[in-house]
C-alpha cells in the first residue's frame, strides 16, 4: 500500500498564521487526492504521484478559497475587509504553489493540463452561479454540477491512466466527489450562514410554497425558521440516503473489478463515508 501523506505536506503552504487568523482555508480534497495517488502508483509515472496529487489539491484548494470571497456590494466592517482580502491573497498564493512544484520538477505539459481544467472549471461556475442568480436550477442540477465542479481539475489526468484502468478511474472519481459534495452539503445544513445557494436551499425553494419560496428569495436566513424548513422537508435524509446508494455503488464497482490487489487504499478512502452512513442511521 503507498504511504499517504498528502494533507501532511500540504499543510507547509496553507498554515500561516495570517491566513489562519482572517480567513479559514476550505476542507482538503481528501478522497480525490488520494484515488490519484492511488491510480497514479500504477502508472509509468509513478514516481510522481505524490507530487501530482500535492500539486492538485492546491489548485483545488485555491479554486475553493477564491470561491469564499463575499461579492456582496454594501459598506463591510474592518475585519470582514481584511477576511475578503485574505481570501484573495490566500487563493492566488495556493495557486502559485502549484505552479513552481510542477514547474520544478519540470512537469511543464501538466501545469498546461491542469491551467486548462481550471479555465473549465471557471466557465462552467460561471453558467452555474448565472442560472443560480435567476433561480433557474433545480436541486439535482445544482449537485450533478457542483459534482463535475470538483472532477474537473483531476479528469486532468485520465489520459494518463494505464486503458485497464480508465474506466474505474473515472467511475471512482465520480463516486468519490458525490461522496464529497453530500458530506458537504449535510455539513452546510448546520450552518445557516451557509444555506444560501446548498443543496438544501434548492431543494426547499424547489418543493416550498409560495411562502417559503419568498422567505428564501430575501436571502436573510435565521437559524430557526431554517432548522425547521429544513426538518419539514427532509433535507438531512435525502442526502444522507443519496451517500448510502453511492457507498452501495462504490462497493459494486469494487467487487466487479479484478486485479485490485494494489489498489486497497480505495477501500480506506470509502470507509470514513460507510461509517457516517452508519453512524447516522443509528440516530
Amino acid at each position: 500500500m503507498n504511504s499517504y501523506r498528502v494533507p501532511q505536506l500540504a499543510k507547509k503552504y496553507t498554515d500561516y498564521d495570517m491566513i489562519r487568523q482572517h480567513t479559514e482555508i476550505p476542507s482538503f480534497p481528501d478522497s480525490r487526492a488520494r484515488l490519484l495517488q492511488a491510480f497514479v502508483a500504477r502508472t509509468d509515472e509513478k514516481m510522481d504521484q505524490e507530487l501530482y496529487a500535492l500539486a492538485t489539491s492546491l489548485v483545488q484548494l485555491a479554486m475553493d478559497t477564491h470561491d469564499r470571497i463575499d461579492t456582496r456590494s454594501g459598506d463591510r466592517g474592518e475585519q470582514e475587509m481584511r477576511s475578503r482580502q485574505l481570501n484573495v491573497l490566500a487563493g492566488d498564493y495556493l495557486s502559485s504553489r502549484f505552479y513552481q512544484l510542477l514547474a520544478h520538477a519540470g512537469k511543464i505539459e501538466m501545469i498546461g493540463k491542469l491551467s486548462g481544467a481550471v479555465s473549465e472549471v471557471n466557465a462552467r461556475k460561471m453558467t452555474l452561479y448565472d442560472r443560480m442568480k435567476k433561480l433557474l436550477i433545480s436541486a439535482d442540477e445544482y449537485l450533478r454540477e457542483t459534482v463535475q465542479l470538483r472532477m474537473q481539475l483531476f479528469l486532468s489526468f485520465s489520459d494518463m491512466m494505464r486503458d485497464a484502468d480508465k474506466s474505474l478511474w473515472t467511475s471512482l472519481l465520480k463516486e468519490f466527489s458525490i461522496c464529497e459534495t453530500l458530506s458537504e452539503e449535510m455539513n452546510r445544513i448546520r450552518d445557516n450562514h451557509q444555506a444560501l445557494h446548498s443543496y438544501a436551499f434548492w431543494h426547499i425553494y424547489e418543493h416550498g410554497n409560495d411562502e417559503e419560496r419568498k422567505y428564501l428569495r430575501e436571502m436573510e436566513i435565521e437559524p430557526h425558521v431554517w432548522g425547521s424548513l429544513v426538518l419539514k422537508y427532509s433535507v438531512k435524509k435525502i442526502l444522507l440516503d443519496k451517500l448510502r446508494e453511492c457507498t452501495h455503488r462504490i462497493q459494486l464497482l469494487l467487487q466487479d473489478e479484478e486485479g485490485l490487489q494494489d489498489l486497497h487504499e480505495i477501500e480506506a478512502i470509502l470507509e470514513p463515508y460507510l461509517s457516517y452512513v452508519q453512524t447516522s442511521h443509528a440516530e
